[in-house]
């Protein structure tokens, strides 16, 4: 097809001379400025114009931000790019600490010219809609919008409209470093995964295309993974996501202590973003045709965003830039050692699983499924035939606090585990989070209910994994455990953590009678007999709960 590229800058009037300087490099773009200056700060009204600025006459329109910085030849190869995919969504920026930046960090060292998104947002620093596609944006904004960032609806609306959405590997466009108008700046630098230019005669066909099945990422300083089941895609912790992939956890860690880095960060960041580099190594030799090489400048562009694009919310950008060329090198070590992993056998046991059909039973069956058992479930173990060498494990809801009891062997002792009030992805049967995390996203305020005394200790689901497995794995291990942090916390701090988590908003106190009192748990017993302590603080659960309800919740 015979493609007609236009595009818009949407930019602030504070920030019209950035994006004039960026139409002058790329003249066939236009001005589209937002409405609503002194409104509140969000780029959805200005991106709902820009998509709504299409021209008579253009195939294909492109949207960028007015910080958004060009590779040279960026015309040329988009228009490629275009012609290549002319159905398509083609994301053209990927943030270095997002999923996406991941997969195209995963594209650039398997050798891919392109890579499909996982559950996410979608990047609108520079995005390219076939016309008829753009057109449509606003009447769904407006329709399905409400209050959310306008690159999480983009991602809505495409979906809804089956757009097959592709990233660039590379990134042909790389992100400003001006202040953020839509109040981003809590986000720290926001730089792309891997941009660069590319030659001249570069071949964009899609046989050229990597579509992973899992993809390993740093995020706010913490290992964690997203995998693809059927038709959706769901992150895990870095536990669970190890054992999926087939990661010899043993070999790594004696990897990472004979690195031995000399780096100044916290050790358990620098183990998180090793566990990163490691996996990504290991699953790179599953896609690449060829081995990889440290000579090849998008590896090496990829591998110096992987620490930065983790810690960009908690170290400065001074820090950052002095940090980049040690952890790159880190980087190249850990995925080399990864790469050179043999095949890890998965061996699991027999699992029968019991109880009520709910939220939780269904992530903790899915979470020992990932690490190699085979379960199946029922909810009486009495009607179903069980083997000597089964374990029964049993989720017992009645009453605070929940309980999950393991029976390694049918004649066996079993171990109880008491959970604090449980929360994190997929968890909508028991936790008073979801609510209120979510109107922090949609920046409505939160309204926390109090009474006095009110006391809650909460428990992560991927902590409860982790224990259960251990019990699974250890059947000579018998009597109570308590799984909870060792906070307890009250309506109000909570709104005030998800506050400062996710979305600064006001939070509405609420009086109401009666009390709201956490089960008398300690947990001292799972951190000596188990090795079990809380990886995930609240904090961070919170943010898997916000980015589990933005990307990757129907």
């Amino acid at each position: 097809m015979t493609v007609r590229l236009t595009g818009a800058v949407m930019a602030h009037p504070r920030r019209t001379a950035s994006a004039e300087t960026l139409i002058s490099s790329a003249p066939f773009l236009d001005l589209v400025l937002d409405p609503d200056p002194s409104g509140p700060p969000t780029g959805l009204r200005t991106s709902m114009r820009a998509w709504s600025s299409v021209p008579a006459g253009s195939t294909h329109h492109l949207v960028l931000e007015d910080d958004a910085q060009l590779c040279e030849g960026f015309r040329d190869q988009a228009e490629r790019a275009v012609a290549a995919a002319p159905d398509a969504a083609i994301v053209l920026f990927t943030a270095w600490g997002s999923r996406n930046g991941a997969v195209v960090r995963l594209g650039a060292l398997s050798g891919a010219r392109w890579a499909t998104p996982v559950a996410e947002y979608t990047a609108n620093v520079a995005l390219i809609l076939p016309a008829a596609v753009g057109e449509g944006f606003a009447d769904y904004a407006r329709a399905h919008g409400g209050t959310w960032p306008d690159d999480v609806i983009l991602a809505r609306y495409l979906k809804s409209l089956g757009v097959p959405t592709y990233l660039t590997v590379p990134n042909l466009v790389e992100h400003g470093e001006f202040p953020s108008i839509s109040g981003n700046d809590r986000h720290g630098l926001r730089l792309s995964a891997c941009h660069s230019a590319v030659p001249a005669d570069t071949d964009w066909s899609l046989d050229n295309l990597i579509e992973p099945d899992a993809v390993p990422f740093f995020k706010f300083g913490v290992a964690q993974c997203t995998v693809r089941s059927a038709d959706r895609w769901l992150t895990v912790g870095t536990d669970r996501g190890s054992r999926k992939l087939g990661v010899d956890v043993d070999r790594c860690e004696t990897e990472f202590d004979r690195a031995k880095p000399a780096i100044p960060l916290p050790p358990g960041r620098l183990a998180a973003f090793w566990r990163t580099a490691y996996t990504l190594g290991l699953l790179t030799t599953r896609y690449a045709a060829t081995a990889i090489s440290p000579d090849d400048p998008l590896v090496d562009k990829a591998l110096s965003t992987l620490g930065p694009g983790g810690l960009c919310m908690e170290v400065s950008a001074a820090e950052l830039r002095a940090l980049q060329a040690p952890l790159r090198d880190l980087a190249w070590t850990a995925v080399s050692a990864g790469a050179c992993q043999p095949e890890f056998p998965r061996t699991g046991r027999r699992i029968l699983f019991t109880g009520p059909d709910c939220a939780l039973r269904r992530t903790l069956v899915a979470d020992l499924a990932d690490r190699g058992h085979t379960v199946r479930t029922t909810a009486d173990p009495a009607s179903d035939q069980m083997a000597a060498d089964d374990t029964v494990v049993e989720l017992v809801t009645a009453g605070p606090p929940t309980r999950i009891s393991v029976r390694c062997h049918v004649t066996g002792s079993p171990a109880v585990l008491r959970l604090g009030v449980p929360y994190g992805p997929e968890i909508v049967d028991y936790s008073p989070i979801n609510d209120l995390v979510l109107q922090s996203l949609t920046i409505q305020p939160m309204r926390a209910e109090t009474s006095l005394p009110d006391a809650v200790r909460f428990v992560h689901v991927w902590d409860i994994g982790a224990a259960l497995a251990r019990i699974v794995e250890s059947p000579w291990l018998s009597g109570e455990f308590d799984l909870c942090h060792d906070e307890v916390v009250s309506p109000v701090e909570l709104a005030e953590v998800i506050a400062r988590s996710v979305r600064s908003v006001a939070i509405d106190l609420v009086r109401v009678p009666g009390e709201l009192s956490g089960p008398a748990l300690c947990p001292e017993r799972a951190k000596a007999e188990l090795g079990w302590r809380p990886a995930v603080d609240l904090a961070e659960g919170v943010r898997t709960v916000a980015q589990w309800l933005a990307y990757e919740a129907d």
